[in-house]
């Protein structure tokens, strides 16, 4: 509980902190180009004109504006966003700087995964300067190295002033063109890498701790978990340019591949991990298909974008986003119901992620403007969704934890009543020594018995009475010994049913318990009295077989073990089933130095052969 109230304080802290940064950063003031501010947005000046087909040259589009073809200025808010279009949009605008201006001036196009931007200007009637920058070039070769597309315009007092931008993207094409004062340009940076850095520090942060999980429990969820932030991660540096500045330089392929391909990838991650952490609910629904069908739909999507159409992956990659979080919140809606561990988290992350898929997608389809919102909706909705789905991860160690108490609590109370009756067994001795001596014996015998049925439920499996992993690794070592002390070589086999699932599936668990019982009686019979059959769990068997000492024993054996666990069985219901058996087996000391590795080995010959069967 405590570690609850930490991590619940520390997302109250972490979501202030954003939402004052995105306060800070979302602050503009609209400008008319003569008046001295240090930021003017210029969308609302400029005309537009969206030319399909073959790419159209500077003299075409002069041409086009005498034609008047181009748009007039759009004062709504969605003026800078043209959505998902293979157009090649061209953007118009003249002014005059007064005689007073002063300072150097940048203009920004703030859309860093523009594919080509190429910047037109002309002071008064002198010719046409030209600087062209995009996410196809490479992040060395732009003249302002930035993240996004930033030109120098060189800007003169008291003068008149042509401008041209041409831009085209198969992605999602946004224009939002600012005029800088170039030290005002350098205060917003900051301020925007420092909201950046929050970002990508939560997410290393979550990347390490889930990393170190995987690494102590073993558990595959938590390095899908960690798959899907690194994927992520990379996407969202693609979508706001660090990409292309920090991670492939001189790739401008990768860099432009980076926001549709990485999103993809995450996405094959995401749906693993809804799947596997909400395992139970689709079963229930019936919908344990939608998951994998949703992750193979991104994995489609990611080798298009590679290897066909970027722009069809980028329109897919928005539609799929769409249905799988929508997924996503329903299963985890009845997950809460159902009361499953750690849904009430999952669900709030799904909220979080679902509302920032939204709006990046209706804003990646023209249907909502570019502002610092809508442009950053995905980077923080899936920050949010990170974290609130590793407080699900934490709630859910927490219940493991909590089983593991309650049974240790059990076990503790079993020892202390065992003890509380040897002292009423001293007490009544100490009172009456003679009389009750024959008594004392008695209760002695009781507590012996007590002792070795304990004794015998640590050291062997309770449905099947065979031997249990603690008793098996004792039996290895003394094999391993004696055939240390003799030089010899014993044998382990690894015996794992086939079909086994589906008979609980069918008849229940109940039947699946019978069906263990009659093959471990029936392994049980099939091997020496020198010779261990242990139970490793579930389905899977360990045979410790030190009277097989020589390879050529071993095919007619796993023959025996193979007729005796194939043959039919006759439940109690009347019903006859029948499973099959996958074998491994490993020799020691001639395929492994120790018993670890041994069964290892064993248990990579069993997989070997279920893999082939």
């Amino acid at each position: 509980m405590n570690a609850r109230r930490q991590w619940n304080r520390l997302t109250r802290l972490w979501l202030l902190c954003l939402s004052c940064l995105l306060a800070t950063a979302g602050q503009a003031a609209a400008a008319t180009l003569l008046d001295p501010v240090a930021q003017i947005p210029l969308n609302a000046r400029l005309y537009s004109y969206q030319h399909q087909g073959t790419a159209l040259d500077l003299d075409g589009a002069q041409q086009a504006w005498r034609q008047q073809a181009f748009a007039p200025p759009d004062h709504s808010q969605t003026a800078s966003n043209f959505g998902l279009t293979n157009a090649q949009v061209w953007l118009y605008t003249d002014f005059a700087t007064p005689a007073d201006w002063t300072g150097r001036w940048l203009l920004e196009v703030g859309h860093a995964s523009l594919d080509a931007v190429d910047l037109y200007l002309a002071r008064d009637d002198e010719p046409f300067v030209h600087q062209h920058s995009g996410d196809q070039v490479p992040f060395t070769e732009r003249s302002i190295n930035h993240r996004n597309h930033v030109f120098d315009l060189g800007l003169t007092p008291d003068s008149h002033y042509r401008l041209f931008i041409s831009v085209k993207s198969e992605g999602t094409l946004a224009a939002p063109v600012t005029l800088w004062e170039a030290d005002a340009l350098w205060r917003h940076d900051q301020l925007t890498y420092s909201i950046l850095s929050i970002y990508y520090g939560l997410l290393l942060a979550l990347l390490i701790y889930n990393l170190f999980l995987y690494l102590s429990l073993r558990d595959r969820l938590y390095l899908i978990y960690v798959a899907f932030i690194s994927c992520l991660a990379i996407g969202q540096a693609g979508l706001s340019g660090l990409v292309g500045q920090f991670i492939w330089p001189h790739n401008a392929w990768l860099t432009n591949i980076s926001p549709t391909a990485a999103v993809s990838a995450a996405g094959v991650f995401g749906a693993l991990f809804v799947q596997c952490f909400l395992a139970d609910t689709p079963r229930r629904l019936r919908l344990q298909w939608l998951m994998p069908v949703i992750s193979n739909a991104y994995f489609l999507t990611f080798c298009c974008t590679i290897f066909w159409s970027y722009h069809l992956g980028a329109i897919a990659v928005n539609l799929i986003s769409l249905l799988f979080a929508a997924s996503a919140f329903f299963l985890g809606v009845v997950s809460l119901y159902f009361r499953e561990p750690g849904a009430r988290f999952f669900v709030l992350a799904w909220v979080s992620f679902l509302s920032g898929v939204t709006i990046i997608s209706l804003h990646n389809l023209g249907l909502l403007p570019s502002n610092v919102l809508t442009a950053n909706a995905l980077a923080i909705g899936s920050g949010l969704e990170m974290l609130l789905l590793s407080l699900a991860l934490a709630d859910r160690i927490n219940d493991i934890q909590r089983a593991r108490d309650h049974a240790q609590a059990q076990a503790l109370q079993i020892r202390q009543q065992m003890l509380e009756n040897v002292r009423e067994s001293e007490r009544l001795l100490e009172a009456r020594v003679a009389e009750r001596t024959l008594e004392l014996e008695r209760t002695n015998r009781q507590l012996q018995q007590s002792q070795q049925l304990l004794e015998q439920q640590a050291r062997h499996d309770a449905l099947t009475g065979l031997a249990n992993r603690s008793l098996l690794n004792e039996r290895l070592v003394e094999a391993q010994a004696r055939a240390d002390r003799q030089q010899q070589s014993f044998a382990l086999v690894v015996a794992d049913l086939d079909r086994f699932k589906s008979i609980n599936d069918r008849f229940g668990h109940a039947a699946g318990d019978e069906v263990l019982i009659v093959i471990a009686n029936r392994l049980s019979t099939a091997v020496r009295a020198s010779d261990m059959v242990a139970r490793m769990g579930g389905d899977e068997f360990v045979l410790v077989l030190e009277s097989l000492q020589e390879h050529a024993d071993l095919q007619s054996f796993s023959a025996k073990i193979r007729q005796a666990v194939c043959s039919p069985i006759v439940l109690s219901g009347g019903e006859t089933v029948q499973v099959g058996v996958s074998i491994g087996a490993a020799f020691y000391p001639e395929q492994a130095a120790s018993v670890e590795l041994l069964l290892l080995r064993a248990d990579k010959a069993m997989y070997a052969e279920k893999s082939t069967a």
